[in-house]
């Protein structure tokens, strides 16, 4: 497990690649930050003096993450065998041991193709994203009551967003599955820890809080030019009625009505 000594701060750490394990799973989402230019900078809290990895009570300039995750459906299963598929999906957090936590579905009956489950929410609480993973795997149980390894996903936390998602599967060589995904429902709500032990909450992500506030200042910088949206909406609107009712009008009233326009009269 990679994990305890990239949490230490170990630059290099000995894997077996020949081996699709959760291991190698970790490895392959750990690189696909940075934009997957095949390094990714140390967190700021591993360089602070008071910083143990192992301390839950060291990590309270973080913001701590409360997520409420709904497994909602899949689709496109692959299958074992010649059998018809009935998967559950195993979520689990992969992290600093405190942090490390499970939970799974129900099991759908022989439904591969598009299974659904009722939508019951997930609590999962993690005090230091910074160094964990968000994992989803789907198995399914034959008639011996074995569960047998179908698809998986594994997300670092830091880079997962509020809202419905389309979480793509991968084999366990972590290579692509043809359409074969997961859907699913995620809040999330942050809290920073002062020193003195007070939780401030925040709402949403600080990337989201950051993009929303740009999004709001251009729509604002859009309204300031030439009016509103809603105005322009509307000329589009009538200009459009126009062109079209311009192709009903007799030869003459047509010429009567583009020199009026040039004119200016047309108000």
């Amino acid at each position: 497990d990679p994990l305890p000594m990239w949490i230490c701060g170990s630059q290099l750490v000995a894997l077996n690649f020949q081996t699709p394990d959760k291991p190698m799973q970790m490895n392959q989402s750990l690189f696909t930050l940075n934009g997957k230019c095949g390094y990714v900078l140390q967190a700021p809290i591993m360089r602070e003096e008071q910083f143990d990895p192992f301390d839950k009570h060291s990590v309270r300039s973080t913001e701590l993450l409360s997520i409420q995750l709904q497994v909602l459906g899949a689709r496109h299963l692959p299958k074992n065998g010649r059998g018809i598929t009935c998967p559950f999906v195993e979520v689990e957090v992969c992290g600093v041991e405190y942090d490390n936590s499970k939970c799974k579905t129900e099991i759908v009956a022989v439904n591969g193709l598009n299974p659904t489950w009722t939508a019951k929410p997930f609590i999962i609480n993690i005090s230091n994203p910074e160094f964990s993973f968000l994992r989803f795997v789907v198995y399914e149980e034959d008639v011996f009551s074995d569960q047998n390894f179908l698809a998986e996903s594994t997300i670092p936390v830091k880079a997962i967003r509020p809202g419905y998602r389309s979480v793509p599967l991968k084999n366990n060589y972590n290579e692509d599955l043809e359409l074969a995904s997961l859907l699913i429902h995620l809040e999330i709500s942050e809290s920073t820890i002062k020193e003195n032990g007070d939780a401030v909450l925040a709402t949403g992500n600080p990337s989201l809080r950051d993009r929303a506030t740009e999004h709001s200042a251009q729509g604002q910088a859009y309204r300031g030019r030439e009016g509103s949206f809603e105005t322009r909406y509307q000329q589009d609107d009538l200009r459009l009625f126009q062109e079209q009712h311009m192709d009903q009008l007799e030869p003459r009233d047509r010429r009567l009505l583009r020199r009026t326009k040039i004119n200016g009269d047309n108000r």
